[in-house]
């Protein structure tokens, strides 16, 4: 493993191969010193006999001295000693024994003498028995190194076996315990530091499944409550849509009747009956309006509006409620102005006819005797549509409530009108059923610039001839 491959020779390096070096340092100095002693040894006990050698001889030349050589060749046999001669200053030898071992040394000592000459003793030592001590030395210090390497080795084995295996099996474990599953752990012995660390391991491993089964659990206890309340938003929603549909028919049928009723009296009363039915007219339009706004955002709200996304063209568009437009530009004055029908659009068109009309309601309601311009352009990959009119314009502080609901602006900014601060509200919904949004760009006294986008119609539908949609049966602007 990692740890293995990077840690192990650290702690072989760190730790176990600098007492090696030392050991084996001390070994081949104590070899060295041990070998060296032995030759000196060896040196100054040759040096010693020989030195009483030479007192025995003295200078005396009336004398034979090859009895005292015989008896310091068979004395000096403890040091390896294999042939003595003597070399006096009148010219005279003697010697005694012979050299036959190729592994001698030459030892050379002067007598005392005079100007005439010099007389010297010299002995052939055998230098094998040193050298089999001196060998004998070596090899107990490399047995003694050997040994070293050895318990080198010992150690490396033991680091590896009580250190880095159950680190390894540690690191194993908590590897399994980072993917979310249950260590297996040996259960060898090891030292009692790992023993507390394997335990911990254990320990946390525990906890994990317990914090997983609480988590399970949990996410179990969220999905069935999830599930309970997309249940009842669902059977919330159908009781929305069903009390939708009572209110669309109980209600609606009575103020269109009620309408109906009032637009048929006679008109040939006086002037107070014939004021008091026109109010009555008015009162009844009012309700009509608001109910329906009502409605709309209740639909929009409850999510049974179906998107269904054709091609269409941008003049079909304006002419879905172009008529009704134009009566609303006329009460108020307004010079509407429509531009762009050329540019082939895709989306739900039903939708995207009461967003327009909600958004243009909005501006001539804002612009009496002003204008507004209905316009589509190209933008990018979409198609724009903007509804710009030159009414008083909008604060920067003011542009984000004016679509929530029932929020009218009034004063220095907006003069009261008709209407009940809900056009913009259900234009707002209408854009997110159609997965666009509403821009807005306005200045006080410049106007303001409402728009959304739409994609543009593919080029395979282009081709084929749609078929216009239905306008709905009613839409009036809050």
């Amino acid at each position: 493993m990692e740890a293995r491959a990077h840690l192990l020779p650290r702690l072989f390096i760190d730790v176990v191969l600098p007492g090696t070096i030392a050991a084996l340092a001390l070994v081949l100095a104590l070899c060295i010193q041990q070998a060296h002693h032995l030759g000196e040894r060896n040196e100054a006990a040759i040096s010693l006999r020989m030195e009483r050698l030479v007192n025995q001889l003295g200078d005396d030349i009336t004398h034979s001295p090859q009895p005292i050589l015989d008896r310091a060749l068979l004395e000096g046999q403890a040091e390896q000693w294999q042939r003595v001669e003597l070399h006096r200053r009148d010219g005279s030898f003697w010697s005694s024994g012979s050299s036959t071992s190729p592994t001698r040394t030459t030892y050379r000592s002067a007598l005392a003498g005079d100007g005439h000459g010099t007389s010297w003793l010299s002995v052939e030592v055998d230098t094998r028995a040193l050298q089999h001590a001196q060998g004998l030395v070596w090899l107990l210090g490399g047995l003694c190194a050997a040994g070293i390497l050895i318990l080198a080795w010992l150690a490396r084995v033991t680091l590896r076996h009580r250190i880095m295996e159950p680190l390894s099996q540690i690191q194993a474990a908590l590897r399994e315990l980072t993917h979310a599953r249950h260590p297996a752990l040996d259960a060898a012995p090891t030292s009692a530091e790992f023993a507390d660390i394997r335990q911990s391991v254990e320990q946390l491993a525990t906890q994990q499944d317990e914090q997983r089964r609480d988590w399970a659990t949990l996410q179990q206890e969220n999905a069935a409550e999830a599930l309970d309340r997309l249940r009842q938003s669902q059977a919330a929603t159908r009781s929305k849509s069903q009390f939708i549909a009572l209110v669309s028919h109980h209600f609606r049928q009575p103020l269109q009747a009620l309408e109906l009723f009032a637009g048929s009296i006679d008109n040939s009363g006086d002037a107070d009956q014939q004021s008091l039915f026109r109010q009555m007219r008015t009162s009844i339009a009012a309700m009509t309006r608001l109910l329906d706004a009502l409605l709309e955002i209740s639909r929009l709200d409850a999510g049974v509006v179906a998107v269904k996304p054709v091609g269409f063209t941008a003049a079909e568009l304006f002419m879905r409620d172009r008529t009704s437009l134009n009566h609303e530009a006329a009460q108020q004055h307004v010079t509407l102005i429509w531009r762009g029908s050329h540019h082939q659009l895709h989306g739900d068109a039903d939708v995207a006819a009461n967003l327009l009309y909600q958004l243009a309601s909005n501006a001539i309601a804002n612009a009496p005797h002003g204008r507004v311009l209905i316009a589509a352009r190209r933008h990018g990959q979409a198609i724009r549509i903007e509804v710009r009119d030159n009414g008083p314009g909008i604060a920067v502080i003011h542009q984000q409530r004016i679509f929530e609901e029932f929020v009218q602006l009034q004063g220095g900014e907006n003069e009261r009108r008709s209407g009940y601060g809900l056009g913009l509200a259900i234009a707002e919904r209408l854009a997110r059923l159609l997965g666009t949004r509403i821009g807005l760009r306005s200045e006080p006294g410049r106007g303001s610039t409402f728009w959304f986008e739409l994609p543009r119609m593919p080029v395979l539908e282009r081709h084929s001839s749609p078929h216009p949609p239905s306008s709905p049966a009613w839409r009036q602007a809050g």
